[in-house]
């Protein structure tokens, strides 16, 4: 018994584009994307949100950008609609993002506040 090859996992992966163009109608296109494909797009996500905010790494923002691009990813018709669609998502985000106020400094009026709130009944 010769044991013949199915296919090498390269030929299979094929060429992203069309792959995707194959795939577009069928609705199943993701199954066309490769993983290293999204990484690259998490990547870029996560640079564009440390860029936005200062002292942030990309690093940092991995797990977000990782949530971003998934919604995105599923949301999507096809890769040309995925690509479409991230593109629109960050730009907005860089035109509506307002970094998180600084963290509360321990002055003394915010604890007068509370004990004012407190008495105040």
């Amino acid at each position: 018994g010769k044991g013949t090859p199915t296919g090498s996992p390269d030929k299979a992966a094929g060429d992203a584009a069309a792959a995707a163009a194959a795939t577009a109608s069928t609705g199943d296109w993701r199954k066309s994307v490769r993983q290293s494909y999204r990484s690259e797009e998490v990547r870029g996500v996560a640079k564009v949100l440390a860029s936005l905010e200062p002292g942030a790494t990309s690093a940092s923002k991995l797990m977000l950008a990782m949530r971003f691009e998934d919604s995105i990813f599923q949301q999507a018709s096809s890769l040309v609609d995925y690509r479409k669609r991230l593109t629109k998502r960050l730009k907005k985000v860089q035109k509506s993002y307002k970094p998180p106020p600084p963290p509360p400094s321990s002055a003394p009026s915010a604890s007068d506040a509370s004990s004012a709130a407190a008495t105040g009944t």
